[in-house]
Protein backbone atom coordinates (compact mmCIF):
# COMPACT_ATOMS: atom_id res chain seq x y z
CA UNK A 1 0.00 0.00 0.00
CA UNK A 2 1.63 3.63 -0.98
CA UNK A 3 2.16 5.39 2.30
CA UNK A 4 1.37 9.02 2.09
CA UNK A 5 4.32 11.89 3.68
CA UNK A 6 4.19 15.37 2.98
CA UNK A 7 8.29 15.26 1.90
CA UNK A 8 10.38 17.62 3.91
CA UNK A 9 8.04 18.66 6.83
CA UNK A 10 7.21 16.01 8.78
CA UNK A 11 9.21 17.05 12.24
CA UNK A 12 10.30 14.62 14.85
CA UNK A 13 9.78 15.96 18.14
CA UNK A 14 11.59 14.24 21.40
CA UNK A 15 9.73 16.17 23.62
CA UNK A 16 8.92 14.16 26.79
CA UNK A 17 5.36 11.82 27.02
CA UNK A 18 3.57 12.87 30.32
CA UNK A 19 2.26 9.03 31.08
CA UNK A 20 -0.74 9.53 33.49
CA UNK A 21 -1.19 5.81 34.36
CA UNK A 22 2.66 4.43 34.47
CA UNK A 23 1.27 1.57 36.82
CA UNK A 24 -0.73 -0.19 33.78
CA UNK A 25 2.11 -1.04 32.21
CA UNK A 26 2.00 -4.66 32.88
CA UNK A 27 4.47 -6.22 30.71
CA UNK A 28 7.50 -5.15 32.38
CA UNK A 29 9.56 -8.47 32.65
CA UNK A 30 10.74 -9.65 36.31
CA UNK A 31 13.54 -10.97 34.91
CA UNK A 32 15.78 -8.06 34.01
CA UNK A 33 17.81 -10.45 30.91
CA UNK A 34 14.41 -10.24 28.83
CA UNK A 35 13.11 -7.79 26.94
CA UNK A 36 9.77 -6.88 25.02
CA UNK A 37 10.19 -6.92 21.27
CA UNK A 38 7.62 -4.14 19.47
CA UNK A 39 6.87 -4.83 15.45
CA UNK A 40 6.97 -2.06 12.91
CA UNK A 41 5.07 1.44 13.00
CA UNK A 42 1.43 0.99 12.17
CA UNK A 43 -0.28 4.48 11.61
CA UNK A 44 -4.06 5.01 10.67
CA UNK A 45 -3.60 7.53 8.04
CA UNK A 46 -1.25 6.38 4.72
CA UNK A 47 -2.63 8.01 1.34
CA UNK A 48 -5.33 10.16 2.81
CA UNK A 49 -5.03 13.84 2.65
CA UNK A 50 -7.00 16.93 3.99
CA UNK A 51 -9.65 17.89 1.68
CA UNK A 52 -10.24 21.55 3.44
CA UNK A 53 -8.50 23.84 5.85
CA UNK A 54 -11.24 25.45 7.89
CA UNK A 55 -10.67 28.39 10.61
CA UNK A 56 -10.67 26.95 14.40
CA UNK A 57 -11.33 30.13 16.06
CA UNK A 58 -11.39 30.02 19.74
CA UNK A 59 -9.49 26.88 19.49
CA UNK A 60 -11.02 22.99 18.95
CA UNK A 61 -9.91 19.58 20.13
CA UNK A 62 -10.07 17.31 17.39
CA UNK A 63 -9.68 13.60 17.60
CA UNK A 64 -9.96 10.15 15.88
CA UNK A 65 -11.01 7.19 17.71
CA UNK A 66 -9.43 3.97 16.91
CA UNK A 67 -8.91 0.69 17.98
CA UNK A 68 -5.97 -1.89 17.95
CA UNK A 69 -6.03 -5.70 17.68
CA UNK A 70 -3.22 -6.56 19.60
CA UNK A 71 -1.25 -5.33 22.96
CA UNK A 72 1.41 -2.97 21.93
CA UNK A 73 2.72 0.54 22.71
CA UNK A 74 1.79 4.12 21.09
CA UNK A 75 5.45 5.06 20.17
CA UNK A 76 4.57 8.24 18.78
CA UNK A 77 1.81 10.75 18.21
CA UNK A 78 0.82 12.90 15.10
CA UNK A 79 -1.27 15.10 13.54
CA UNK A 80 -1.75 17.22 9.94
CA UNK A 81 -0.83 20.43 10.66
CA UNK A 82 -2.99 22.60 8.74
CA UNK A 83 -1.42 26.09 6.62
CA UNK A 84 -1.62 28.77 8.96
CA UNK A 85 -1.85 27.30 12.26
CA UNK A 86 0.14 28.43 15.10
CA UNK A 87 0.46 27.88 18.84
CA UNK A 88 1.58 25.31 20.81
CA UNK A 89 -0.06 21.35 19.96
CA UNK A 90 -0.83 18.72 22.77
CA UNK A 91 -1.60 15.28 22.01
CA UNK A 92 -3.98 13.09 24.39
CA UNK A 93 -4.62 9.32 24.59
CA UNK A 94 -7.63 9.09 26.47
CA UNK A 95 -10.05 6.12 26.89
CA UNK A 96 -13.72 5.69 25.69
CA UNK A 97 -15.28 6.83 28.62
CA UNK A 98 -12.87 10.11 29.12
CA UNK A 99 -9.43 9.07 31.16
CA UNK A 100 -6.52 10.77 30.18
CA UNK A 101 -4.02 8.50 29.64
CA UNK A 102 -1.02 10.14 28.60
CA UNK A 103 0.12 13.10 26.91
CA UNK A 104 2.76 14.76 24.59
CA UNK A 105 3.55 18.08 23.43
CA UNK A 106 4.84 18.88 20.06
CA UNK A 107 7.91 20.61 19.21
CA UNK A 108 10.56 22.01 15.99
CA UNK A 109 7.28 21.90 14.15
CA UNK A 110 7.32 23.01 10.73
CA UNK A 111 4.85 25.33 9.04
CA UNK A 112 2.40 22.75 7.75
CA UNK A 113 2.05 19.23 7.27
CA UNK A 114 2.51 15.61 9.05
CA UNK A 115 4.03 16.71 13.15
CA UNK A 116 5.22 13.93 15.39
CA UNK A 117 5.60 13.91 19.05
CA UNK A 118 7.24 10.87 20.92
CA UNK A 119 5.96 8.81 23.38
CA UNK A 120 5.88 5.61 24.86
CA UNK A 121 3.07 4.67 26.46
CA UNK A 122 1.98 0.77 26.56
CA UNK A 123 -1.64 -0.26 25.74
CA UNK A 124 -3.64 -3.41 25.93
CA UNK A 125 -6.01 -3.96 23.10
CA UNK A 126 -9.27 -2.20 23.10
CA UNK A 127 -10.66 0.74 21.91
CA UNK A 128 -8.53 5.18 22.33
CA UNK A 129 -9.16 7.77 21.69
CA UNK A 130 -6.09 10.54 20.05
CA UNK A 131 -6.68 14.26 20.13
CA UNK A 132 -4.98 17.24 19.90
CA UNK A 133 -5.67 20.83 19.88
CA UNK A 134 -6.02 23.22 16.75
CA UNK A 135 -5.89 26.74 17.63
CA UNK A 136 -6.09 28.84 14.08
CA UNK A 137 -6.70 26.62 11.83
CA UNK A 138 -7.24 22.75 11.10
CA UNK A 139 -7.23 19.97 8.37
CA UNK A 140 -10.55 18.27 7.78
CA UNK A 141 -12.01 15.75 5.44
CA UNK A 142 -15.34 16.06 4.94
CA UNK A 143 -17.34 13.24 6.22
CA UNK A 144 -14.65 10.91 5.11
CA UNK A 145 -15.54 8.15 7.66
CA UNK A 146 -19.31 8.25 6.23
CA UNK A 147 -19.05 8.09 2.72
CA UNK A 148 -15.63 5.63 2.61
CA UNK A 149 -16.47 3.38 5.73
CA UNK A 150 -13.40 2.38 8.44
CA UNK A 151 -9.59 3.01 7.81
CA UNK A 152 -7.79 -0.29 8.60
CA UNK A 153 -4.13 -1.48 8.50
CA UNK A 154 -2.63 -4.95 10.23
CA UNK A 155 -3.55 -4.08 13.70
CA UNK A 156 -5.15 -0.94 14.17
CA UNK A 157 -8.80 0.35 12.74
CA UNK A 158 -10.15 4.31 12.65
CA UNK A 159 -14.23 4.31 11.96
CA UNK A 160 -14.92 7.78 14.04
CA UNK A 161 -13.63 11.12 14.84
CA UNK A 162 -14.58 13.72 17.43
CA UNK A 163 -14.34 17.52 18.14
CA UNK A 164 -14.97 20.09 20.69
CA UNK A 165 -14.45 22.52 23.15
CA UNK A 166 -12.13 24.01 25.17
CA UNK A 167 -8.98 22.72 24.00
CA UNK A 168 -7.45 20.34 25.71
CA UNK A 169 -10.83 18.34 27.06
CA UNK A 170 -12.29 15.68 26.38
CA UNK A 171 -14.06 15.63 22.73
CA UNK A 172 -17.30 14.57 22.99
CA UNK A 173 -19.26 15.54 19.41
CA UNK A 174 -19.05 12.75 17.19
CA UNK A 175 -18.12 13.31 13.39
CA UNK A 176 -18.01 11.52 10.37
CA UNK A 177 -15.10 13.53 9.00
CA UNK A 178 -11.30 13.36 9.30
CA UNK A 179 -9.15 15.96 11.12
CA UNK A 180 -5.97 13.81 10.82
CA UNK A 181 -4.92 13.20 14.14
CA UNK A 182 -3.06 9.74 14.21
CA UNK A 183 -0.39 7.47 16.36
CA UNK A 184 2.25 5.53 15.69
CA UNK A 185 1.47 1.99 17.11
CA UNK A 186 4.06 -0.93 17.64
CA UNK A 187 2.38 -4.38 18.33
CA UNK A 188 3.78 -6.50 20.93
CA UNK A 189 5.61 -9.61 19.55
CA UNK A 190 6.76 -11.41 22.28
CA UNK A 191 9.47 -11.63 25.67
CA UNK A 192 12.40 -12.80 25.48
CA UNK A 193 16.09 -13.56 26.28
CA UNK A 194 18.04 -10.99 24.63
CA UNK A 195 19.73 -13.69 23.38
CA UNK A 196 17.44 -15.49 21.82
CA UNK A 197 14.68 -14.53 18.60
CA UNK A 198 11.09 -14.46 19.19
CA UNK A 199 9.50 -17.94 18.69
Amino acid sequence: MKRFLLAGTTALALAACTDLSPTLETRTPADPDRILVYGPVQTIFTNQTPEQTLDATGGWEVATRFTVWVDGKISGFRFWKAVGETGTHTARLWSTSGTLLASATFSNETASGWQTAFANRVIPAGTYIVSVNTNTKQAKSFAWFTNNGPISHHDIYADYSYYGQPTGSFPTSGSGSIYFVDVNFRPYICNTKTDDPCP
